[in-house]
């Protein structure tokens, strides 16, 4: 009897926290489809995290020529990537990227994407940043930005990448991509709630 009443319990806990998990995991995504990039955004820097097959890195690159902001970094970048492979994938050209573009070359996650951003917002006094990045990965990114350069402003500049969070339900791939991404917010938010 006793063992009967601590499996349906452990039942109940399981339905319950799905229940919950499915609730947030709503939540998140229509947070993320809600997300808009802003008119005419200005900043002293503009900051584009590698991935999306180079459009975020286009995207910033714009920003830049617009004037937008005075640099760009673009972090996480490949040392095996030259900054000819960075134009023909995102845009610009050679004296654009002598004068106003920073590589950086250390990152590899998007906490330290965040790391490297915090010693170039140091290097040059930055307090106002644009973050370009995918739509779904702004939300987790804007979570270690705020712990490594909590004294900036951070103005999201969120791209629409092949995973689709307005129609996330007609594509596995768009499915498996934000719940994935969902799952690495969750535990970012979780570490850094200690």
């Amino acid at each position: 009897m006793v063992f009967r009443r601590k499996r349906y319990a452990l039942i109940l806990g399981v339905i319950l926290a799905a229940l919950v998990a499915s609730a947030d995991f709503y939540r998140w995504v229509h947070e993320v489809a809600s997300l808009e990039k802003p008119e005419n955004p200005q900043a002293e820097g503009i900051v584009a995290l590698t991935g999306g097959s180079g459009r975020r890195i286009e995207a910033a690159i714009r920003l830049l020529e617009a004037g937008a902001g005075e640099r760009l970094l673009v972090s996480g970048v490949h040392k095996s990537v030259s900054t000819t492979a960075l134009i023909e994938t995102g845009g610009g050209n050679e004296d654009l990227y002598a004068c106003c573009i920073d590589i950086g070359r250390i990152a590899s996650s998007t906490e330290s994407n965040a790391v490297e951003t915090a010693r170039w917002v140091e290097e040059h006094g930055y307090k106002h940043l644009i973050l370009v990045t995918s739509d779904y990965h702004m939300p987790r990114a804007r979570l270690w930005f705020r712990r490594y350069v909590p004294d900036v402003e951070i103005t999201p500049y969120p791209m629409q990448s092949r995973i689709e969070p307005r129609t996330w339900w007609k594509s596995w791939t768009s499915f498996r991509g934000l719940a994935t991404e969902w799952t690495k917010y969750r535990v970012t938010a979780l570490l850094l709630a200690f």
